[in-house]
């Protein structure tokens, strides 16, 4: 009987032994470490690869899928076709982007929540329902902005250090570009239409990657805004840009009024760009909902790139 439960003892301790093992060669799975963000909104403290995470930024969802970091919720109303992934119903639904459920997030239970600017206001409430961070995808400089959050989700869960390779490549693509661009002197007008009314966008903006990084001269100082500056054809066709990149806000949020039909007139046909073929429509899925994420940054780099030949 004693050598029974000697042995027995002996598989037991082996068994507890290798699952203790297993757990701590898992560089997924939280140990209670903690660690101290600071972000936009304050400082938190985070475990540690945090197991229950919902997101409220569709360009960081993106960032956390492209490194294999699971969620467990985001809003999905209007949630871009490149997360479609996230349909599945064991993601929870938690509201829309400007205006959490609360009631939801308090019964999932979540360790860690991600917001971004529309969410700033829920901010406090969210705090006290779990762990938040607030990042930001889009400031006066677009790249700074990915690499600072990406040193933050790099610092939260462990496979965020795969995101910094992706950077690499990035940052590369951008050069290849800029020394094009800028060997041909291009210059270029950004231009958001939002059901018919148009808004420029210039250096400092959400769209100044496109004069920061890619090259492009800007016509004039037109004041940094969420909302760009209000303009009309007139104003584009005096500017006269070797290039108009044109983000259809209509196309993402509902409107009566394409960009299309919009930029299909005398005043905008007249134009250097428009004679050159160089009316440029971007996705406005990716450049105005979901920017500063890895794969949608480089679709954006792609869409220039291309643009250019």
């Amino acid at each position: 009987m004693k050598k029974i439960l000697g042995l027995l003892s002996f598989i037991l301790v082996v068994c507890i032994g290798g699952f203790i093992y297993l757990t701590s060669t898992d560089e997924s799975v939280s140990d209670g470490e903690k660690v101290v963000i600071n972000h936009i909104m304050g400082t938190t403290e985070v475990v540690k690869n945090s197991k229950r995470v919902i997101v409220f930024d569709y360009g960081i969802a993106e960032m956390l899928n492209t490194a294999g970091i699971e969620i467990i919720g985001l809003p999905k109303e209007g949630m871009p076709k490149f997360l479609s992934n996230y349909k599945d119903e064991k993601y929870i639904n938690v509201g829309g982007l400007k205006e959490p459920n609360l009631e939801k997030i308090y019964s999932i239970k979540p360790d860690l929540i991600i917001v971004s600017g529309r969410q700033e206001p829920f901010y406090e409430q969210l705090s006290k329902i779990a762990p938040t961070v607030g990042l930001t995808t889009t400031g006066e400089d677009y790249i700074k902005v990915l690499q600072n959050n990406i040193e933050i989700i790099s610092k939260i869960f462990t496979k965020g250090e795969t995101l910094k390779n992706n950077l690499l490549t990035i940052e590369n693509n951008l050069t290849v570009i800029k020394e094009k661009v800028e060997k041909n002197g291009l210059n270029a007008l950004v231009v958001l239409s939002n059901n018919g009314k148009l808004s420029a966008y210039g250096l400092k903006s959400r769209f100044s990657i496109i004069y920061d990084y890619l090259g492009f001269k800007n016509l004039e100082s037109i004041t940094a805004s969420t909302h760009g500056s209000k303009i009309n054809f007139e104003y584009i066709l005096e500017k006269n840009p070797d290039y108009i990149f044109v983000v259809d806000r209509s196309a993402v949020v509902g409107g009566d009024v394409s960009a299309n039909k919009v930029f299909d007139n005398d005043i905008v046909k007249a134009t250097k760009a428009a004679k050159n073929k160089k009316i440029i429509f971007l996705d406005a899925e990716i450049w105005y909902t979901a920017a500063g994420g890895i794969n949608t940054t480089q679709k954006m780099i792609d869409e220039i790139s291309a643009a250019l030949n």
